[in-house]
C-alpha cells in the first residue's frame, strides 16, 4: 500500500501543535511568574514604605494618646487616623490596615478599612525584628519603633507598627493576566494548527506527486509489458505446434518450454503489480463489492487446492464458525486466501497439517491459517509483507515475494489487517482480521 499521506499530515500537524503549545506554555508560565514576582516585590516595597511613614508618626501618636488620657474632662480627640502624611502614602483606605502599638503591645490607634485577623498582624516570635507576615487575603509587615532620646546614644523601644495591605487588586490583575495568556495561547495554537496544515501540505506535495507518478509508472509499465509478453507466448505456442516434442529436436523443445514458463511467470508478476497499483489507490473500488459468507468462499478455495494438498501429503483441519457475513470484493478476497494457502503449502513439510479457522468476535471476522513449517523469526515477521522481500533459507522459494504483500494490501483495502504470528505448534500463523457485515 502507498503511504497514507493524510494520516502523516495529521500526525505532523499534531506534533507541530504540540510543540507550539509547549513553547507557548513555557513562555506564558515564565511571563506569569516574572510578573507575579514583580508584583510581590512591589507590594513588599509598598508595605515597607507605609510602615516607615507610620513609624515616623509614633512620637506624635504617643503624645496625643498621653494628652487624651490626662485630660479631665477629656476634651481632646485622637486625630492620628487623619494625618496628612499617611494620606500621601498612595494606599486606598479599603486596601490597607495600619495599627500602632505601645511597648506593651497595647493598641494605640488604627487606620484603614482592610480588617484582617488582628492576631495575624503580630508575630508569635522575634518581636524586635522587622519581618513580613502572611495574612488572609493580604501581606503584612511588622516593625518595631525604636527612637533615640536627646542625650542618649542607645535607642529606646517606643512601640510597634503593623501594616497590612490587601492583595485583592494584585490577585485580580494576575487573574486577568493568566486568562489573557490562556486565551492568547489558545488563539496561537489555532493559528499554529492552520499554518502547520499549510506547511505540512506544502512539504508533502512533492512526495504525494512522486508517489502518484510512481504508481502511474508501475501501472503503465505493467500494461505496456503485457503486450510483448503476450506476443512472445503466442510465438512460442505456434512454434511448439509446428515442432512438437515428438518431431522436433529435444533441445529446441526444452528451450521453448523454458521460454514459455519464464513468460508465464513474468505475466503473473505483471498481474500482481497491476493489482497492487489498483489497491494502492486512496479509495477502494467498492462498486464490485457484495455481501456474502466468508466460510462459503473458504470452502471453494480449499476445494480448489485439495489436489495439491493431497500431492504434498498435507491434511486440512477446518474450524469455520457460521455465519461469517462480510461485505467486500469476492475476487480479491479469494486471491488473499489463495496467496496465504500457497505460502503455507510452500513451507509445510509432507505429512503435516494445515489448520484454518474463522470466528466472529467483537464485530470482527478473525481468519487464522496455521502451518507446521519452520516458522518466521520474530525480527522478520514485519518484513515478510514487504514487496519483493525473500525470507531466509528456511522459507525461501521461487516466488517473487509479492504474495503476502498483495494479501495484506487486500486486507487493508477492506478495512482489516494481516499479521504474522507464531502458531501454537511452532509454525507460522497468518491472522486476518476483517470487519463483519452488519
Amino acid at each position: 500500500m502507498q503511504p497514507d499521506l493524510s494520516r502523516i499530515r495529521w500526525k505532523l500537524t499534531g506534533h507541530y501543535v504540540l510543540i507550539s503549545g509547549l513553547v507557548l506554555f513555557v513562555f506564558g508560565s515564565v511571563v506569569y511568574l516574572r510578573v507575579s514576582e514583580a508584583r510581590s516585590k512591589l507590594l513588599r516595597e509598598q508595605v515597607q514604605l507605609i510602615a516607615s511613614a507610620a513609624a515616623s508618626q509614633m512620637p506624635l501618636i504617643l503624645h496625643e494618646v498621653e494628652e487624651y488620657r490626662h485630660s479631665t474632662p477629656p476634651n481632646l480627640q485622637l486625630e492620628s487616623s487623619q494625618l496628612g502624611l499617611l494620606e500621601s502614602s498612595n494606599a486606598a483606605l479599603e486596601s490597607k490596615r495600619i495599627i500602632w502599638l505601645d511597648a506593651q503591645r497595647k493598641l494605640l490607634t488604627e487606620y484603614g478599612s482592610f480588617r484582617p485577623d488582628a492576631r495575624s498582624l503580630q508575630p508569635p516570635t522575634r518581636l524586635q525584628e522587622r519581618q513580613f507576615l502572611t495574612v488572609p487575603g493580604g501581606l503584612a509587615y511588622w516593625r518595631p519603633v525604636i527612637l533615640r532620646r536627646p542625650g542618649s546614644n542607645e535607642g529606646e523601644l517606643d512601640g510597634y507598627v503593623a501594616v497590612a495591605l490587601s492583595t485583592a487588586a494584585a490577585d485580580e490583575e494576575l487573574l486577568r493576566l493568566r486568562n489573557g495568556l490562556l486565551l492568547g495561547a489558545l488563539l496561537a495554537s489555532v493559528a499554529a494548527a492552520v499554518l502547520s496544515q499549510w506547511m505540512v501540505d506544502s512539504s508533502l506535495r512533492p512526495i504525494r506527486d512522486q508517489v502518484k507518478r510512481l504508481v502511474r509508472f508501475t501501472s503503465d509499465a505493467s500494461h505496456e509489458l503485457r503486450h510483448p509478453l503476450t506476443a512472445i507466448r503466442a510465438v512460442v505456442g505456434s512454434l511448439q505446434e509446428v515442432a512438437p516434442p515428438a518431431q522436433g529436436p529435444a533441445e529446441l523443445s526444452r528451450k521453448l518450454q523454458l521460454i514459455d514458463q519464464a513468460t508465464a511467470q513474468m505475466a503473473a508478476l505483471l498481474d500482481d503489480l497491476l493489482l497492487l497499483t489498483r489497491l494502492d489507490r486512496s479509495l477502494p473500488e467498492r462498486h464490485h463489492w457484495t455481501r456474502f459468507d466468508l466460510c462459503d468462499l473458504i470452502d471453494d478455495v480449499v476445494a480448489l487446492h485439495q489436489e495439491r494438498a493431497h500431492q504434498q501429503q498435507l491434511r486440512w483441519n477446518l474450524s469455520l464458525q457460521r455465519p461469517a457475513p462480510i461485505h467486500g470484493h469476492p475476487g480479491q478476497l479469494r486471491q488473499l486466501l489463495n496467496n496465504l494457502i500457497v505460502n503455507a503449502f510452500q513451507f509445510s513439510p509432507a505429512g503435516s497439517e494445515l489448520h484454518l479457522s474463522v470466528v466472529l468476535q467483537g464485530g470482527q471476522l478473525q481468519l487464522c491459517l496455521d502451518d507446521e513449517g519452520p516458522g518466521i523469526p520474530p525480527e522478520q515477521r514485519a518484513l515478510v509483507f514487504e514487496r519483493f522481500w525473500q525470507a531466509d533459507r528456511s522459507r525461501s522459494g521461487s516466488n517473487t515475494g509479492l504474495g503476502l504483500s498483495i494479501a495484506r494490501s487486500i486486507a487493508e483495502a477492506h478495512g482489516g489487517s494481516l499479521t504474522a504470528l507464531e502458531a501454537p505448534g511452532g509454525g507460522c500463523r497468518m491472522l486476518v482480521q476483517l470487519p463483519a457485515a452488519g
